[in-house]
């Protein structure tokens, strides 16, 4: 089966109506979910490569839900889209497809009887429609149905009561703006709604409190589909009287088809299903609890010819199979009761107590308080026409309905409860997915938690080149199994059978995250609640990517170790994962302290010691050493300067907004999380990933300092830093920055540790618990970003990290970098012998003289270009060499060129500290940016000029 999420509507009856079909024919369901097809947001055209798993391999007929998946494409799109799955047989639901048999609803009609019961029993003249989007099929019959309703009851039709077609989403916020928009344009409001489904009927809700009018007091609302649930619409909501799309049923029916295909049996092309109107408060139906009076008028469901046996029959027939639970014979002895209490012969308390007593036994069996309202609503009517005096039988009457309310009180506060037991639990589980570390954290976290959410089995599989994955996780039969480790075609589905010895049911659901597609997982069905499926899969795409890259800093880790004393080029090649250069970076920043009090002793011992003195030789040792270890220190910097980062002007404020959810689930329910975002605060220049990855390390610190509970505050302010203020990384440009405060109420740090704990791998948790690496990335970032970090702390009075990010310029309106230097403007005239002995920077160099207009010949040491310079004499304006060479160095051969008579402009370039002499001429050193290397060049040619 095909189906688009998000899964809680497949939690009623789509899925499960296939399923049961399925089952009972003897045969497994597989169900695809992914997103509608071209949908403009990318985030979810993401999650359909679940359907490149659909192969013949697996499957032998499809089911295709084509309203949800299709809707955006329109029929012919779709007929085109499951081409791709010839010869498989296919049934569609909700539209048709080509050649293939198709199951409807009765869209047009089921509108027509909610739109009908509106005016017949409520009275309602005035009646409203909010159109659905203008490419759902089911939406459009759903439209003319209304009207249909209207001419047959002579109402006019009023254009200025219908809404647009809505876009292609059934939002409730889309709803609500369609609303307002018509009420703004009538003088007043209609006496009833009926909205195109009951996602935008609770959009026509939300509209209506908006502007003061109660629902159903003031307007009655009816809506379509029978899907409103505790999780989208809050207490206060009233239950939506709507028409129950028969989905179960269509599911069924679907199933069906497809094995008769399968087996090469005659199918009909079309069947069409009905719907059923469901009565609930929305309208004005069903008591509120407060004592309100049901309709004035009505029509029987009963014809008024009937006996109190056939009104027995009817509440019987009305509350289905729970009412086989109720002794023998209730139906007849509640008739009797009220037939007995209105007459004046008994108390109505009898009648009451058997009521409530019936109600309280049909809720332990699953029956919904309002499946008693039609029954019991037609025998008052039964009664009240049967006797002379109707005061007594109003009176009861009246508490019946607050025996009802009470009953829907209880029923909705227990659905509630159900659902917010289901939520915790749900939560728990994905803080423990979330914060897994390795592959078997997250075996062992799936083991433990899916059993409490009942659900049997799951199987994750991760891609690994294309077309293939390796399945990570088996977990069937409540007990874990051990997977294949080798790849497997994807459209096998898993690398071992996956069969049952009964028909089962599975769901498939796409792992992705906004940057690559993960892999997938199958869940065999367990609760009903299909919004379980949907939060389990969020977060195993979480835990995934959170594993993926603590492999990458794993893997990182292991080949810098490998590559410990090999060359200069295999470390550039290393440079590319994050990890190295965090690991170089801390040995060169420890190494450098060393080399501090080694060369400040040895040049103040120099001073103190005579020329003749005999350790002075063994002092200059010491010093020269120390010299050589400084350049090595400093090629390492160098090194981890290199880190590539997507720098952009950012609003903290919406950033951290946006992820704020993702924190709170991070942090845990026994935390507090208090975020403070003000609105005037300056945006910063930062990369937005590193920036979410800063708050997510320190929040995860935080969180692990904070075992029982505590508070966790952010907040984020501006600051200005001066040339005093310090923090933790030397050399920050003083300026405008923005401070995000990270504070915590945990166990806090002694000074020891806050001494070490920004260094890579260092941790104070237990072997096995930490890495290390959390907070020596955050370092990282924050000085890759041209930013400070600060942190305060004591035991026992928790921990606050304050991470300053700079505020970017402004040029012409456009943000910029706020070290960025102006890019020179000037053309370059003239030629440049460029000598350098390292390839790469020769070439990099090259290019940049080569765009800004230079002519540039290359040398790579200076032998050879005294051979070059030799040729083009008369042609060479500028020589910029490197100082330090093989064969020949910079300062030899601007002498020997000297001695010839050529009197070039001279640049030397140098990533060592030097003592040859280079007269008064320019010296740049080493790493420099393209934009100082062309302003040293256009200075020193525009002197010599």
């Amino acid at each position: 089966m095909i189906t688009a999420g998000p899964l809680i509507e497949l939690a009623g009856e789509q899925w499960r109506g296939v399923s049961d079909g399925a089952q009972r024919l003897g045969c497994d369901l597989v169900c695809f979910v992914g997103s509608e097809l071209d949908h403009p947001d990318p985030l979810k055209r993401r999650a359909n490569t679940v359907y490149d798993l659909i192969s013949p391999n697996r499957i032998d007929a499809l089911v295709v839900w084509t309203t949800r998946v299709g809707q955006l494409i329109g029929p012919e799109g779709m007929q085109e889209y499951v081409k791709r799955y010839a010869p498989m047989p296919i049934v569609s639901v909700e539209t048709s497809l080509a050649q293939w048999p198709t199951i409807l609803m009765n869209n047009r009609d089921g509108m027509k009887q909610a739109v009908d019961h509106l005016i017949e029993v409520h009275g309602k003249r005035r009646i409203a429609f909010v159109r659905g989007p203008q490419t759902h099929a089911g939406a459009r019959e759903r439209f003319l149905g209304y009207a249909d309703s209207l001419r047959n009851h002579g109402i006019p039709f009023d254009p200025a009561l219908v809404t647009m077609p809505g876009s292609f989403i059934w939002e409730p916020n889309g709803a609500t703006q369609a609303v307002r928009r018509m009420l703004a344009r009538i003088k007043e409001p209609p006496d009833a709604i009926a909205a195109a489904n009951d996602d935008y009927a609770i959009g026509v809700v939300s509209a209506l409190e908006e502007l003061g009018y109660r629902t159903p007091e003031d307007v009655a609302v009816v809506g379509y589909g029978n899907h409103t649930n505790v999780r989208t619409h809050d207490a206060a909501t009233p239950a939506f009287t709507t028409v129950r799309a028969p989905f179960l049923e269509m599911g069924f029916r679907a199933a069906e088809l497809a094995v008769a295909l399968v087996k090469g049996q005659p199918t009909r092309e079309h069947q069409t299903l009905p719907t059923q109107l469901i009565v609930r408060r929305s309208c004005g139906c069903l008591p509120s609890g407060l004592g309100d009076h049901a309709p004035a008028h009505d029509r029987l469901s009963i014809n008024e010819s009937a006996t109190a046996s056939t009104v027995a029959d009817h509440l019987r027939d009305s509350l289905g199979k729970p009412s086989a639970d109720l002794p023998d014979g209730w139906a007849e002895q509640l008739v009797v009761e009220l037939m007995a209490a209105g007459r004046g012969e008994v108390e109505g308390a009898e009648f009451l107590k058997l009521l409530a007593e019936y109600i309280r036994w049909t809720a332990r069996a699953g029956c919904e308080p309002a499946k008693w309202w039609p029954p019991l609503f037609d025998l008052h009517r039964f009664v009240t026409a049967r006797i002379s005096d109707a005061t007594i039988i109003n009176d009861l009457w009246l508490r019946v309905q607050l025996l009802l309310g009470d009953a829907f009180a209880t029923d909705a506060r227990f659905k509630y409860l159900s659902h917010e037991r289901h939520d915790q639990t749900v939560r728990e589980a994905g803080q423990r997915l979330i914060a897994s570390r390795d592959v078997d954290e997250l075996t062992t976290a799936l083991a433990e938690e899916l059993p409490r959410l009942a659900i049997p089995g799951c199987h994750v599989m991760a891609y690994d080149t294309p077309g293939t994955a390796r399945a990570l996780v088996r977990y069937e039969n409540a007990e874990l199994k051990t997977p294949p480790a080798t790849p497997f075609p994807t459209i096998n589905l898993t690398p071992y059978p996956f069969k049952r010895n009964v028909p089962f049911s599975a769901l498939i659901a796409p792992l992705y995250t906004d940057e690559d597609h993960l892999g997938y997982v199958i869940f065999e069905e367990g609760p009903e609640p299909g919004w379980i499926y949907e939060a389990v899969q969020q977060q195993l795409s979480s835990a995934l990517r959170s594993i993926r890259l603590m492999q990458e800093l794993k893997d990182a880790r292991a080949r810098l170790e490998e590559r410990v004393g090999e060359t200069e080029a295999q470390l550039r090649h290393a440079q590319k994962m994050e990890a190295i250069g965090r690991l170089t970076g801390g040995i060169a920043h420890d190494f450098n302290n060393i080399l501090t009090v080694v060369n400040g002793n040895s040049e103040m011992l120099l001073r103190r010691t005579l020329p003749d003195d005999p350790r002075r030789t063994a002092i200059e040792d010491i010093r020269h050493a120390g010299e050589r270890a400084a350049n090595l220190t400093r090629q390492l910097l160098a090194f981890t300067r290199q880190q590539v980062l997507h720098p952009e002007s950012l609003d903290l404020k919406h950033n951290l907004t946006k992820v704020e959810s993702m924190l709170r689930t991070l942090v845990g329910e026994d935390i507090e999380l208090d975020i403070d975002l003000p609105e005037d605060v300056a945006q910063v220049w930062a990369d937005a990933g590193q920036v979410e990855q800063i708050l997510f390390n320190l929040a995860v610190n935080s969180r692990d300092a904070m075992p029982t509970g505590g508070t966790l505050r952010i907040s984020i302010a501006d600051r200005t830093l001066g040339n005093g203020d310090t923090g933790r990384i030397v050399g920050v440009r003083p300026g405008e920055y923005v401070v995000m405060r990270v504070q915590d109420t945990g166990a806090g740090m002694a000074p020891d540790v806050q001494a070490q704990v920004f260094e890579p791998y260092f941790t104070t948790k237990p072997v096995g618990k930490g890495t290390g690496l959390g907070l020596s990335t955050v370092f990282g970032i924050v000085q890759q970003s041209g930013g400070q970090i600060e942190l305060i702390s004591a035991l026992g009075e928790g921990t606050t990290v304050e991470v300053y990010l700079p505020v970017p310029h402004e040029r012409n309106g456009t943000p910029e970098a706020p070290c960025a230097r102006r890019t020179t403007t000037h053309q370059g005239v003239g030629t440049v012998l460029l000598v350098e002995d390292d390839a790469q920077v020769r070439v990099m160099t090259r290019r940049s003289l080569e765009t800004a207009g230079y002519a540039v010949i290359e040398a790579g040491d200076g032998q050879e270009a005294l051979q070059l310079a030799t040729a083009h004499r008369s042609t060479i304006e500028l020589v910029l060499t490197d100082v330090v060479m093989p064969k020949m160095g910079g300062p030899e051969l601007v002498r020997l060129l000297r001695s010839t008579g050529a009197a070039p402009a001279v640049i030397y370039v140098s990533g060592y500290t030097t003592d040859e002499i280079l007269d008064d001429e320019v010296l740049i050193t080493k790493p420099y940016v393209e934009s100082d290397l062309l302003e040293r060049v256009r200075q020193v040619l525009s002197q010599d000029a």
